[in-house]
């Protein structure tokens, strides 16, 4: 090793070299059934490289050599290996199978022998990891946000990430000129934006998978444009959905982090009013893991629209996280222009929602008026911020119903939303004159007034009780008129379901959109935070100490202190207490699939 130079000390020289040859073996070594394992240790070296992190705050003024050294690779350097990282996620590589007999002989033993002899005293009862998976995780690393306290320049960037907001097809990539050249000739010409979108959609849930998603929808705009412009949305939703739904079940151990990125990419994708609108063209006969109810002939968009109220419900009721309350209702409220032909479960769920809200209001404004000074100064349930959230999200549903009912669509594709309205109207009454909504209630009342105005003999807005009224013991709602008027197919007091929506039909040629009082569309962008590395950074290392096959000492880590808390301190088998970091490797397992 060449000695150090400059200001540099030793110890930054010598991590700075090491760190510069794994980069650069790991961007251009030759992959094929020998160099497998090589290329396995040199990512896990890069990973025990820069999990220094685990062992100090990120505020911390700490020297970390190696970590400083990686992140500040040179942008030529950054570019070729997150090309390469790439390619390995989406070629997805198969573990050769017998790696051992193979590397006798080679450089690659010489890696892979000793880590087999210390993580022959335990082993891991998950499968082992691949290459896709490891490369996976250290480019999740490599483009972290760089920590303030190891690069205090504002103007630095980390190269890694701007490499990957760049990746491109062969033809395109940022900016124009020799540059943009000599980056896509570091990318390589066999790159496609196509399939890195059918890699990332073949893996999702995975979490680590949702990070790379939201990394390249939040910043390159290739492969979002790609995303959005695709007539398959399903490939992309549906995965997202269903675990949104399974993580809402009883006997799922709910992580906050994975339910934050589900609804930041969801309310990212709901923020192109093309996608929204192919989502509600595509159809699904049936949805079989979804298990509150039978969903048949349900297009996509609608099924958004049910998961998204559901995951609002769940908060109310379990985390009364703001933060999950505002991204549902904001994805929502991008989506409502775009509503077509919900379906109607969907159109139920929201006047749900509202019901849900309105009640949640008045309970806490009441408590209110009838509160002491002492308890409304020692009470945060009865503050004045605590009404003005609750107050705040009620609007945001009312304006989701307001915006679908003037959309452009018109409401005779949304005649399911008039029906679920009609047969729920008594739930507006009560904030009818209240200063805050009655100007958004008062147009779903012009809604009543003119197209309940057929069944009911004295008009709907004057009725106690809504003149359509649900069978409990089926899905059909019988509603029934009053005596001053008959149904058409003969029988007395009770119109069918199919008569009503044929009703609302007709009633929606005579309708005019502009009956409504104009609201502004609540269009919601999402926007990272100012110091986005205090959520990434954690996350991003707890998710490589679960899956990276790699064991380090939890009582010597400091960064995710807070969840390691939780564990036992006997949780590292004695051998490993005074180790920071080993490898699990299962030497007789063949080509496993990816671990869950």
């Amino acid at each position: 090793a060449r000695p150090p130079g400059g200001s540099e000390d030793t110890e930054a020289a010598v991590a700075r070299l090491i760190v510069e040859a794994l980069l650069g073996a790991a961007a251009s070594c030759r992959l094929d059934d020998v160099s497998y394992a090589l290329h396995m240790e040199v990512l896990a070296a890069l990973t025990v490289c820069l999990s220094a992190q685990l062992f100090s705050e990120l505020s911390a003024s700490v020297p970390l050599p190696t970590v400083t050294a990686a992140l500040g690779a040179p942008p030529p350097l950054a570019e070729a290996l997150v090309a390469r990282l790439l390619k390995l996620y989406i070629d997805q590589p198969p573990r050769p199978a017998n790696p051992e007999g193979r590397l006798l002989g080679s450089i690659g033993s010489m890696l892979w022998l000793p880590l087999q002899v210390i993580a022959s005293f335990f082993r891991a009862q998950e499968p082992p990891v691949e290459l896709a998976d490891r490369s996976l995780q250290v480019l999740l690393l490599l483009t972290q946000h760089l920590p303030p306290a190891l690069f205090p320049d504002p103007m630095l960037s980390n190269h890694f990430l701007a490499a990957l907001r760049c990746v491109g097809d062969a033809d395109s990539a940022c900016g124009s000129g020799a540059e943009a050249e000599e980056g896509r000739a570091r990318q390589g010409a066999g790159f496609s934006v196509r399939r890195l979108h059918d890699a990332l959609c073949a893996r999702l849930p995975e979490e680590a998978t949702l990070v790379l998603l939201y990394l390249l929808l939040h910043g390159n705009r290739e492969l979002l444009d790609h995303a959005l412009s695709r007539s398959d949305p399903d490939a992309l939703l549906l995965p997202l959905l269903r675990t949104l739904a399974g993580m809402l079940s009883p006997a799922c151990r709910l992580r906050t982090s994975r339910v934050y990125m589900l609804l930041i990419i969801l309310l990212m994708l709901s923020q192109d009013g093309g996608f929204v609108s192919t989502a509600h063209a595509v159809m699904l006969p049936t949805v079989p893991w979804f298990k509150e109810r039978l969903l048949h002939d349900i297009s996509v968009g609608s099924l958004l629209v049910v998961v998204l109220v559901r995951t609002t419900q769940y908060n109310l009721s379990r985390l009364q996280d703001l933060y999950v309350q505002t991204n549902c209702l904001a994805a929502l409220a991008n989506m409502a222009p775009c509503f077509k032909r919900i379906h109607p479960y969907a159109a139920r769920s929201l006047v749900t929602l509202y019901d849900v809200l309105a009640r949640r209001f008045q309970k806490l404004e009441a408590r209110r008026a009838h509160a002491s000074p002492v308890e409304l100064a020692d009470s945060e349930e009865l503050s004045d911020e605590a009404l003005g959230s609750a107050a705040d999200f009620l609007r945001m549903a009312l304006e989701v119903l307001n915006v679908a009912l003037a959309a452009q669509a018109g409401l005779q594709q949304n005649e399911h939303l008039v029906y679920a309205i009609l047969e729920r109207q008594r739930v507006f009454a009560p904030l009818r004159g209240h200063e805050l909504f009655w100007d958004l209630i008062e147009n779903v009342f012009r809604v009543i007034d003119h197209f309940g105005a057929g069944l009911s003999g004295q008009g709907p807005a004057s009725t106690k009780e809504s003149p359509l009224q649900l069978d409990k013991d089926s899905d059909r709602r019988t509603p029934p008129l009053p005596t001053t008027a008959r149904s058409s197919s003969g029988s007395d007091g009770v119109w069918s379901v199919d008569l009503v929506l044929a009703h609302i039909g007709e009633a929606s040629r005579s309708w005019k959109a502009d009956s409504l009082e104009h609201v502004p569309d609540p269009r919601f962008t999402y926007e990272q935070e100012s110091a986005p590395e205090e959520f990434f950074t954690p996350y991003i290392w707890s998710l490589v100490r679960d899956r990276s096959g790699l064991v380090w000492d939890p009582l010597r880590v400091v960064l995710l202190a807070e969840e390691l808390d939780d564990e036992p301190a006997d949780a590292l088998p004695a051998l490993l207490q005074g180790v920071d970091v080993v490898e699990d490797v299962d030497e007789h397992a063949t080509a496993p699939g990816p671990p869950a």
